[in-house]
């Protein structure tokens, strides 16, 4: 299985795997589907406003989210909350067109949604220590301010490099989420991940990869759908953790192969028309496996190929 992958985890992140601790992850994964809707909500409200008002510094004289008003009322809190404004408004203006500065615009709320929601109170319900949340934006801050080959826009034109090598279509697009995901039960420190599902359309063909977080492990799916017209049929789909995209089986004789002609799977996304085109956070960058598997399904005469 590939290791959790995240901005954060460029720069230092702690990775956890307590995919046995039976009931600890049991009730992790209840809070975790608490606070993702609670993301959701946060996100719609966000959105609400406006999807190309930029998400700036918070304004205190209007605040009312909890987090908000706790910045407002933190002196240090409130200096790197004017700083991240300041780094998230530099990298706007670096922004060669509309469609990049739109998914800035989308990631910045989407990372404003996941910090209300979940970076509020540990496991025992107490207030998250100041330290920590000061943390989050320094973290997200220098984010916004590479301007590395790792950096949003330089990965946005590597993401649109990789993409014209195929014809394209109503299909392609990114459905990413993020959040906050704590690294050990206690919930005292948290490391920001994104996952979600990455689909490119080459003619008649659609590929795609999917990332899911659940009780502490990523799990990977692909899947390949045939477009016809305003629609795309899901014509194979696999579930792999092995590292050997979607074999026979592997080491563990867990049967990874295709499943043919699926009429639904409950964890595999269906095609959306409507998707961002560009998104840089989720399942990019691609792993070289990843680059291979996509390249290989969007090109052959016929994939998945016998077994």
């Amino acid at each position: 299985m590939r290791a959790i992958e995240s901005s954060a985890s460029r720069s230092g992140m702690i990775r956890v795997d307590c995919r046995n601790h039976g009931a600890d992850s049991f009730m992790f994964a209840n809070r975790s589907k608490a606070k993702l809707n609670r993301v959701m909500m946060v996100l719609l409200t966000l959105l609400a406003i406006g999807a190309t008002t930029p998400a700036w510094a918070i304004d205190c004289s209007k605040a009312t989210d909890p987090i908000d008003v706790r910045i407002c009322g933190n002196a240090s809190l409130k200096a790197a909350d004017a700083a991240m404004g300041q780094a998230y408004n530099a990298l706007l203006k670096t922004a060669p067109d509309a469609d990049v500065r739109a998914m800035l615009i989308s990631s910045q709320r989407r990372w404003i949604a996941a910090r209300n929601a979940t970076l509020g109170e540990d496991s025992q319900g107490k207030p998250l220590p100041v330290s920590e949340l000061r943390k989050a934006i320094t973290d997200r801050t220098s984010r916004l301010s590479d301007r590395s080959d790792k950096g949003f826009v330089a990965e946005a034109a590597a993401q649109r490099r990789f993409l014209a090598k195929y014809s394209g279509g109503t299909f392609s697009g990114f459905d990413a989420g993020c959040e906050f995901i704590p690294n050990d039960k206690s919930m005292t420190s948290f490391s920001y991940q994104c996952y979600g599902a990455m689909h490119v359309q080459n003619r008649d063909r659609l590929c795609s990869a999917q990332t899911e977080w659940a009780t502490w492990s990523l799990y990977e799916y692909y899947g390949v759908s045939t477009v016809q017209g305003d629609t795309a049929k899901l014509s194979a789909v696999c579930s792999d953790q092995s590292g050997d995209i979607c074999a026979a089986g592997n080491d563990k004789g867990e049967d990874s192969s295709w499943k043919l002609n699926p009429d639904k799977d409950e964890h595999f996304s269906s095609a959306n028309p409507n998707l961002p085109k560009l998104d840089v956070e989720g399942l990019w960058p691609l792993e070289e496996a990843d680059a291979t598997w996509f390249d290989q399904c969007l090109t052959s005469p016929t994939y998945p190929p016998a077994q």
